[in-house]
């Protein structure tokens, strides 16, 4: 039996595209995740109340993410989620800092949905990916989410430039990864592919069948005329 590595996840244009924006939705939930939760002192409230809220915060937060990918599709789930967090995150930027109630309430909202994000991020990947490489898919993302997770802090630091640098670094990384999630196919109700000459095959069947209604929209509208 053939063992897939990392290489196998970018030998087709197909499993490129698929396997970068995946990494990159993985290593962008992980940094602001972790950025917001390594933060606690910068939103001037009780630490240990608001420490009691960042974890109380991800229990309805995982739910929410997992019944929004049942029924309205894990790639809608997942872009919104992460929109949804980087949102938060460029509000606030604009709040002032006396403000703390406010601003310690977004943190909280925007670490659920974050939360949310990589509940539903577990789910996709595993769905994205043939079944002969879908462990190594889940690897290689938990790998760039970890990566994501020691730079949060680093970025944190940056405040001592600009105290603002450090949410707007955020805010961009996450907004960007949530606009990325549109370059994923939604796996919502489809058959997934066992191997990678399934997963080839299902691009094609795709692809004919745009084709085909392509021309019959042609004669539809050649017809009425």
């Amino acid at each position: 039996m053939k063992t897939y590595t990392f290489l196998d996840l970018v030998k087709t244009a197909t499993l490129r595209k698929r396997t970068f924006t995946m990494l990159f939705i993985w290593f962008a939930t992980s940094f602001s995740y972790y950025g917001l939760a390594l933060n606690l002192q910068g939103f001037k409230v009780n630490i240990y109340l608001l420490m009691v809220l960042f974890g109380l915060v991800d229990y309805p937060a995982k739910l929410a993410g997992l019944l929004t990918a049942y029924y309205i599709g894990r790639r809608a789930a997942q872009m919104a989620a992460l929109l949804l967090a980087g949102f938060t995150s460029v509000a606030l930027i604009f709040i002032a800092e006396d403000m703390a109630i406010l601003r310690a309430s977004l943190a909280v909202f925007g670490k659920g949905f974050l939360g949310c994000a990589f509940n539903i991020v577990y789910l996709l990947t595993g769905e994205l990916f043939p079944t002969v490489m879908r462990q190594t898919s889940i690897g290689a993302g938990s790998t760039m989410a970890r990566v994501g997770a020691m730079l949060a802090p680093l970025v944190i630091h940056s405040g001592d430039i600009y105290p603002l640098l450090p949410q707007i670094v955020y805010a961009v990384v996450c907004l960007s990864a949530g606009l990325a999630a549109l370059m994923l196919p939604e796996t919502r109700n489809t058959n997934l592919p066992d191997t990678v000459d399934d997963l080839q095959k299902k691009k094609g069947r795709k692809a004919q069948q745009m084709k085909n209604q392509s021309v019959l929209d042609e004669r539809e509208s050649s017809t009425s005329f």
